[in-house]
């Protein structure tokens, strides 16, 4: 064991006008790293990492950038509910204008202001817009447009006073009259007479 120390340490010693040999690791392969030592890797010269005020501006553009998307989302989610809101109710006048088509139908004279017939509801102060007259002594089905009748309901209302609908979804002329809300938010809401 002393002779392979031996051996070892002349291998080590360098000789004068030769260069040192090659280290190796211990399967016999060079190293192809640098000899450095522990002080030299804490030393602060080295220009190896970002500094505090370097990565308190990047946080700041970051959380800067992170707002901007969050607001960005908010505004179109308000965006699309608010398009989707007038969608909806667009798809709403263009029902209550097909059952008032249907209404008209049924009628054998149509004015904006009931006449010698009074309405078969309380209008409760809401301005009628539409009196249909129907043959046969029928009571009148009539249109309106005013204030709600609960709170329920956004804005001026369209009403409609006239007789139910059954299952097979026909106007039942030999049942009673009602009056219900067809469409609220109606406020300028016009039918051509």
């Amino acid at each position: 064991m002393t002779n392979q120390v031996a051996v070892l340490l002349a291998h080590c010693k360098p000789s004068p006008g030769k260069p040192l040999p090659k280290r190796t690791t211990s399967q016999g392969l060079p190293t192809p790293l640098k000899e450095a030592s522990w002080r030299s890797a804490l030393n602060n010269d080295s220009p190896g990492g970002f500094t505090l005020v370097e990565l308190l501006v990047a946080l700041g553009l970051g959380v800067l950038v992170a707002a901007w998307i969050m607001e960005a989302l908010l505004a179109h989610g308000s965006l699309s509910a608010k398009l989707a809101d007038r969608l909806h109710h667009r798809e709403f006048e263009r029902r209550a204008r097909r059952l008032i088509e249907d209404d008209r139908r049924l009628a054998s004279r149509a004015t904006s202001q009931p006449g010698a017939q009074a309405p078969a509801c309380n209008l409760a102060g809401r301005q009628p817009l539409l009196h249909l007259e129907l043959p046969n002594g029928k009571p009148a089905i009539t249109w309106s447009l005013g204030a709600a009748p609960s709170a329920i309901w956004r804005g001026q209302v369209l009403m409609r006073c006239g007789p139910a609908y059954g299952l097979d979804g026909q106007p039942n002329l030999q049942g009673s009259w009602q009056n219900r809300v067809v469409l609220d938010r109606a406020e300028g809401f016009a039918i051509p007479i």
